[in-house]
């Protein structure tokens, strides 16, 4: 309806326009003013917008020059106030080379600056004697760090401490008699690594992981001349994963005792984080690998069964199946590479027992002894918990193994051992020794703090530890 009312307006203007010449010039007339009126928008708008820009230009350029000159002008005066001896204008250039001659505005006969004083050697106090124009705790001008002769005499040394540690080690294979699907018995071998550790006249002592050979029919140990011998376990300590074996000398070639040396034990207590390493084993058990790095972390802790081991990381090659030993530059072994230890720490990285914690312990299975077995897993405890507990000193049991000598005795969760056989315990390392010095059978007196709500919280309970072993 509408469309057509439209339609009929528009026929109709359209017939006047025609009867009447006069209205369609003045139409005509309207529209040429209105499209003169009428200016581009675009054009307006980017007029103004540049107009604008410069504006800011200018008003930038002229704030810069005036910031420079108010700086210039208003240094000195503001040097003044605050107590400032150096202008900004003053430096120039680039600073002096400090390995030319620099002088010291001493004239000949002016005294020593009264604030260096001189050791009897001649060496300023204060001052790296190594170089006498350095002060200790700045950085050290040691020239070309990248001098090739430093770099060749780094990597032989390092190659001289691997050789050496690589004289230490030799394969022991475990063989097992199977069948096959066929029905046919064959034998099976997996390699590991083992560290000669010890020797006696008569012995030569071999320390290995204790899971690659515990189920063995067969242990041999093969000497890098590519000769085998048979042996057996000697003792083993399978809480540390760790065994001993003994070979006869007599048994030996005599080119075979020769290549093995025994390492020197460092002391695993000073490593720290970022300190160089030397680590030789094997990946895979029987290829050997040497790599170098440096130790990561420091301070691990891992609670066994009647014990803990200290650990530390390194940087060096990981994998589930690597073995082996680190040492310092010098060549002195400070960790044993472990596979089933440091479940709290992070599992993609190398770990290592420290010597200083595992020491004891060969030397016990070397000497034929054996470490007893209470069944308790303890924890070091913060000095904030003994204080809330009135408690100078103690160690935390987190659980006691079923039908063991502890719980037999009434040792529980939750109770702190503080003494044995009237010594004061304070942490897990001291337990551990005591137990290193008793032997089975021997009568332990134990003193705890059991928080309940007796009024003696204290109490005393008798452990008769057994072989770990059996």
């Amino acid at each position: 309806m509408d469309k057509h009312k439209k339609l009929t307006e528009t026929e109709n203007v359209n017939n006047e326009i025609i009867d009447n010449p006069e209205l369609e010039e003045d139409l005509e007339k309207k529209d040429s003013v209105i499209s003169e009126q009428i200016k581009p928008w675009h054009k307006r708008k980017f007029k103004k917008i540049m107009s604008v820009i410069g504006l800011s230009l200018l008003a930038g350029i002229l704030f810069g020059i005036a910031a420079r000159f108010v700086f210039k002008y208003s240094d000195g005066i503001i040097s003044k106030i605050f107590g400032l001896s150096v202008q900004y204008d003053n430096v120039v250039g680039p600073p002096p080379d400090s390995s030319q001659p620099q002088p010291t505005g001493k004239g000949p006969d002016m005294p020593d600056n009264p604030g260096n004083t001189q050791d009897p050697n001649g060496v300023k106090i204060g001052q790296n004697p190594g170089n006498p124009g350095e002060k200790q705790g700045e950085p050290v001008n040691t020239g070309d760090q990248t001098d090739p002769a430093t770099y060749v005499a780094t990597v032989e040394n390092l190659n001289r401490v691997s050789d050496a540690l690589s004289k230490s080690l030799v394969t022991v294979n475990s063989v097992t008699r199977v069948v096959n699907w066929l029905g046919d018995n064959i034998e099976q071998s997996e390699s590991t690594v083992g560290v000669a550790i010890a020797e006696n006249p008569a012995e030569l002592f071999i320390l290995t992981y204790y899971d690659k050979i515990s189920s063995a029919d067969r242990i041999e140990i093969a000497f890098p001349s590519g000769n085998t011998n048979v042996v057996t376990i000697y003792n083993h300590d399978e809480n540390y994963n760790l065994a001993v074996l003994s070979i006869n000398k007599q048994s030996l070639k005599l080119d075979d005792i020769n290549g093995i040396v025994i390492p020197e034990i460092g002391d695993s207590d000073a490593v720290y984080p970022g300190m160089p390493i030397v680590g030789v084993g094997s990946i895979d058990g029987s290829n050997k690998m040497v790599d170098y790095g440096y130790i990561t972390s420091d301070g691990y802790v891992e609670y066994l069964t009647d014990s803990s081991i200290e650990l530390f990381t390194t940087s060096l090659l990981h994998s589930h199946t690597e073995e082996g030993i680190v040492a310092d530059t010098d060549g002195r072994v400070i960790g044993i590479i472990t596979r089933v230890l440091g479940g709290s720490v992070k599992a993609d990285i190398n770990k290592c027992m420290k010597v200083n914690s595992i020491i004891k312990i060969a030397e016990k299975l070397c000497n034929g002894g054996n470490m007893v077995y209470c069944g308790i897993n303890l924890e070091n405890i913060p000095s904030w918990v003994l204080r809330e507990n009135e408690l100078e000193n103690g160690i935390y049991v987190n659980s006691v193994e079923a039908s063991s000598p502890a719980s037999d005795a009434g040792i529980r969760k939750g109770d702190i051992i503080t003494a044995i056989n009237d010594v004061k315990i304070s942490d897990v390392k001291e337990y551990t020794d005591f137990l290193m010095n008793a032997t089975e059978n021997t009568s332990i007196n134990v003193d705890l703090y059991r928080s309940t709500k007796a009024s003696d919280n204290h109490i005393t309970v008798t452990v008769r530890p057994i072989n770990r072993n059996n």
